[in-house]
């Protein structure tokens, strides 16, 4: 999904959100498959919402949506964030994390894949702020 935005300022706004090392985004690499639902949940460690970074990660994902050049709805954003100068992608720790406790539902929209809050993401949402 395009978004207009540059990399730094994704990166910016993901520091601005969240202090630690580990940013919950990231640049898309060669062998990743961030169209596949499937590839989300493959290969991660476990982890849980309640962290500071998985809210700081929605927020981001939330905001950058916002700036699509297709109007997406507010509760939605994309699995791949094509920037003014490359492609980045959610957290796919974070991402598994959302999906697995059923706060996101992903869905095909066109050729891209996007994420939608359910109400239990919602309501996590709410809480983030």
């Amino acid at each position: 999904m395009k978004i207009e935005m540059r990399m730094a300022d994704a990166r910016r706004l993901a520091k601005g959100l969240y202090a630690g090392d580990s940013l919950p985004i990231s640049q898309v690499k060669a062998g990743d498959e961030p169209l596949n639902v499937d590839w989300w949940r493959m290969n991660v460690q476990p982890e849980s919402s309640e962290s500071e970074r998985h809210r700081a990660a929605l927020t981001l994902y939330l905001h950058m949506a916002g700036s699509s050049k297709i109007p997406l709805p507010s509760e939605t954003f994309p699995a791949v964030f094509d920037l003014d100068d490359g492609q980045m992608r959610p957290d796919k720790a974070v991402i598994k994390v959302f999906l697995d406790e059923g706060l996101i539902q992903p869905r095909m929209m066109v050729a891209q894949l996007v994420f939608d809050l359910t109400q239990a993401g919602r309501n996590y949402a709410d809480r983030a702020e």
